[in-house]
């Protein structure tokens, strides 16, 4: 008897593409499936359409969508809304998600119910809406049956309270409100403190855990962020700061050392290491050095200035670890166990590149001041942005002791006045890249590019363009840039920290002063130096930025976005 021959199942096989991972092959598959079975086009259609979200197909995803008959909000509304907010959402329009989901009650089949409150925790902390997130998830564990499934979920969760309390208000919890709700509400600022501040957040955690005993979150997230304090604890018996603390450089060096001691009194006073501070500007850097090797130290920070760590490069042994406050010049060679921190402009002009060509904003122009400062922001800017497909298509100088910038202005947009109609400038700008030496350039340029008829184009420039005073901004609206926490962040932690150096010197400008945070994330580095586990973690998330160590031993920066609204520097 021959075996008879079955014919594949064409929707089972579309189930298990999309089930491996496949999402675009499973998409197409659901499209045919639609064209090729009407009485269950609409379902297909929309089957298809989540596949597309999930590659990442957004505009095949419309697509989709645009093909499913208005009778699907009857005949499969749980499943249209489902998709159509998960569209939204995928969009970064958590509002619109929401409204979708608003359209239908809640799903009572397991599958449908978890993707339901999945959607809508993501779309309310999307939204600006960190304590009804918190609902959604916490609703969305009664339909997850396994444990693998809970740990996840609740990974995202903590994941989504961390980016809340850094960029959001302070997360207040309800009153009589479900406990379970409150204990995830109520870890949100130690979250933070975890990532900026872990020598400080030992306590908090503890005494939440107390207040919280049987919370889903005590016993994998809680237990795991404890762990993580041991590392970032774990200092050297005594470390040497080695700082001008006198001479032309003394305000420098002053503010560098007043940051460090902050963090190092952030810790708790059994765990602080012995400290030593040696005044370079005093003695030589190669005294300094050897002094405080003989005098016992077993990690240094510093110099700050160029000069003294291209001195102290050669004399680093390799067996105790350096932590340089600059940057080698290209081309010198790095020894050994010696690492290097800076606050470096073209950092700064690296991420302005990246983020216009991640907004396919490819082609702009520049207008940078004259001299060295910028000659390295224009070329790090410009090399950044080839390297990305993108191109400047003129760069303009201009004297930053100037009021006037009307004419390199004009030079750098093409902009043309015709005699009774409006000047028109280039068409073939996306952006315009103003990066500034302080704050006075800035609000001189962007009016001056609003009035010459150029307010339309974006506007990107580099950190000292911005500093907090919204009576003084108020000319520079629309302004974008990067910029470390520091400077821009209102969480809990950060503001602490602030407010703290305010009332210890209430007469200086520690408070907002960038070389402060700079010595407070010098400190926060030793352990994790020290621990050599540095590259293989996604980073620390310090005072100047998420820090990161790189192949030549150098720590980059990440800083977060904020653009000038009301004269407020507001984080996107």
């Amino acid at each position: 008897m021959q075996p008879v021959e079955t014919r594949p199942d064409p929707q089972a096989q579309v189930q298990r593409l999309a089930q491996s991972g496949h999402h675009a092959e499973a998409a197409r598959g659901y499209a045919e499936l639609a064209a090729n079975t009407p009485a269950n086009r609409d379902y297909f259609e929309l089957q298809s359409g989540d596949q597309w979200i999930a590659a990442g197909n957004l505009a095949a995803a419309h697509q989709a969508l645009a093909s499913v008959s208005p009778d699907a909000r009857t005949k499969l509304p749980i499943l249209r809304a489902l998709v159509s907010a998960e569209l939204a959402l995928a969009e970064n329009d958590g509002a619109r998600a929401i409204r979708e989901l608003d359209q239908i009650p809640v799903p009572t089949q397991p599958d449908e119910a978890q993707s339901y409150w999945w959607i809508r925790g993501k779309a309310a902390f999307q939204s600006g809406h960190p304590v009804e997130g918190v609902r959604a998830y916490v609703e969305r564990e009664r339909s997850l049956s396994d444990r693998e499934s809970l740990r996840a979920s609740r990974q995202d969760l903590y994941a989504h309270l961390r980016a809340a309390a850094e960029h959001g208000p302070p997360i207040k919890p309800p009153a009589k409100s479900d406990p379970i709700v409150n204990g995830w509400l109520e870890l949100a600022p130690i979250t933070v403190e975890l990532a900026r501040n872990p020598q400080h957040a030992s306590a908090a955690l503890a005494a939440w855990k107390q207040r919280f005993p049987g919370h889903p979150a005590a016993d994998s997230l809680a237990t795991a962020a404890q762990a993580e304090l041991a590392p970032a604890n774990a200092y050297p018996n005594q470390i040497a700061l080695l700082l001008p603390l006198s001479g032309r450089s003394e305000s420098l060096g002053v503010a560098v050392r007043d940051g460090f001691i902050s963090a190092y009194f952030e810790q708790d006073a059994g765990l602080r290491p012995r400290l030593r501070i040696y005044d370079v500007a005093a003695i030589p850097i190669a005294q300094a050095y050897n002094q405080a090797i003989e005098e016992g130290a077993s990690f240094v920070v510093g110099p700050l200035t160029k000069e003294d760590v291209a001195a102290i490069a050669p004399l680093t042994t390799g067996r105790v670890p350096v932590l340089a406050l600059n940057f080698l010049n290209d081309g010198i060679g790095n020894a050994r166990n010696l690492y290097q921190f800076a606050l470096l402009p073209e950092d700064e002009a690296r991420m302005v590149a990246r983020r216009v060509a991640s907004e396919g904003r490819l082609k702009g122009v520049a207008i940078v001041p004259d001299g060295e400062w910028g000659d390295r922001v224009s070329a790090a800017f410009a090399d950044e942005l080839g390297r990305l497909g993108g191109d400047v298509l003129a760069s303009q100088r201009y004297q930053a002791q100037r009021a006037d910038y009307a004419d390199v202005i004009k030079q750098a947009l093409q902009i043309h006045a015709v005699h009774g109609e409006p000047s028109t400038h280039r068409v073939d700008a996306s952006f315009v890249f103003i990066p500034v030496l302080n704050a006075g350039a800035a609000r001189q340029m962007v009016p001056q590019l609003k009035f010459q008829y150029a307010g339309d184009v974006p506007e990107y420039s580099t950190s000292d363009a911005f500093e907090p005073d919204a009576r003084a901004n108020s000319d520079i609206d629309g302004l974008m840039f990067p910029d470390m926490p520091w400077m821009i962040s209102n969480d809990p932690v950060t503001s602490q920290i602030r407010d703290t150096v305010h009332e210890a010197w209430p007469s200086r400008t520690a408070r907002r002063d960038p070389l402060y945070a700079f010595g407070f994330d010098a400190y926060r580095l030793v352990p994790a130096l020290r621990g050599k586990s540095f590259r293989e973690e996604s980073g620390i998330a310090g005072m100047t930025g998420r820090l990161r160590l790189d192949d030549q031993n150098r720590i980059r920066r990440d800083l977060e976005w904020a653009q000038v609204r009301g004269g407020v520097a507001q984080a996107f």
